[in-house]
């Protein structure tokens, strides 16, 4: 526990008497006895295991909600939570810090896996939850009702969809707060056996912290539908995306080395042409190719979501982003047609 004691002094003119002069004082020290605080001290340690590169956050508590980052910057309440050990490459920083709802308690502990030769780390490959929908979600309870789901003997899914809040919108198990296609969920994706392993704004990292935390261990799937990739853009260069999509498709490839791999190019959003529609443009281009040894197939739709002019109409896509259900028609007929094509 830490005790903050708190008392206060008064300077006056040199020309008061002594007595005067410190009479201030001696009160202030009965009012301090009187105010003594005694508070909670929320501490934690950060442990490195330089031979595995794995740090491990070590809170005061173990009810102690602790929220960390691998960027550098200090944690705030769209910080993911700690849940497990950390493996981070050479160069990589964690911030942890304890919070108390939205609240950031006690100091931000540091450290670092920092060598002279340490070379450059894709964030974009690099395992992390994340809080940053808060508003419409909590990450970290539907990552708990997905390992729910996918026990030994409760989910008889088939296919797995795996995404963003793109995908999480659609519909389907685990229901989401938010569903904005169920129409052609339960035309093109149901009848397949699906499961929805999408979370609003997700980037490529979020998903691979996912996959090597349980999240498909106990599922029997035969196929993997992933789209994945535009929330990066807003941090990540084309390339480092790109490389966080493969990283994705490889670690599925991975566990489930005989399930089929759909990947969808990443959609085009904003109304008009500007600098993020390129960058999807960029990295389909780029995905096209490099799919080759990480999917059983590609499939770029962008065409389908944009007007003759380039624009994309917000009866397909609401807020130029998110598909409506007419939107979700789109993929959903690519997807159901690949699956069949599989035999699924």
């Amino acid at each position: 526990m830490l005790i903050l004691v708190t008392y206060y002094g008064l300077r006056q003119r040199s020309t008061m008497s002594s007595t005067a002069l410190f009479a201030p004082f001696r009160l202030s020290l009965r009012l301090a006895a009187l105010a003594l605080v005694v508070a909670p001290a929320f501490a934690l340690d950060i442990e490195l295991d330089k031979p595995s590169k794995t740090f491990a956050v070590l809170p005061d508590k173990a009810t102690d909600v602790v929220r960390y980052t691998l960027n550098g910057k200090d944690p705030d309440f769209t910080s993911g939570v700690y849940l497990a050990p950390i493996v981070a490459p050479l160069g990589a920083t964690v911030k942890a810090a304890v919070f108390e709802g939205t609240k950031l308690v006690g100091k931000v502990a540091t450290r670092s896996l920092v060598v002279p030769s340490a070379d450059f780390f894709n964030s974009a490959e690099l395992p992390l939850t994340q809080n940053r929908d808060h508003r419409t979600y909590d990450w970290v309870q539907r990552h708990q009702e997905i390992l729910a789901l996918n026990k030994p003997g409760v989910s008889s899914a088939k296919v797995v969809l795996i995404g963003d809040s793109i995908t999480h919108f659609w519909s389907g198990e685990p229901k989401a707060t938010r569903i904005a296609g169920p129409l052609s969920w339960e035309k093109y994706i149901a009848p397949h056996q699906a499961i929805n392993l999408g979370f609003g704004w997700d980037r490529t990292e979020n998903v691979l912290w996912r996959l090597r935390h349980g999240e498909i261990s106990g599922l029997k799937a035969k196929a993997f539908v992933v789209l994945i990739g535009t929330n990066n853009f807003s941090v990540n260069s084309v390339p480092e995306t790109v490389e966080g999509v493969e990283e994705v498709c490889l670690e599925i490839r991975k566990q489930f080395p005989q399930a089929k791999i759909l990947l969808l190019g990443i959609l085009p959003r904003s109304e008009r042409p500007d600098a993020m529609r390129q960058k999807a443009i960029d990295a389909n281009s780029s995905l096209k190719d490099r799919a080759k040894k990480c999917a059983d197939k590609f499939i770029d739709l962008s065409s389908k979501y944009l007007v003759s002019d380039g624009r994309i109409s917000k009866d397909i896509m609401g807020d130029f982003l998110h598909p409506t259900d007419k939107g979700y028609e789109i993929m959903g007929a690519a997807i159901d047609a690949q699956l069949k094509a599989w035999g699924l």
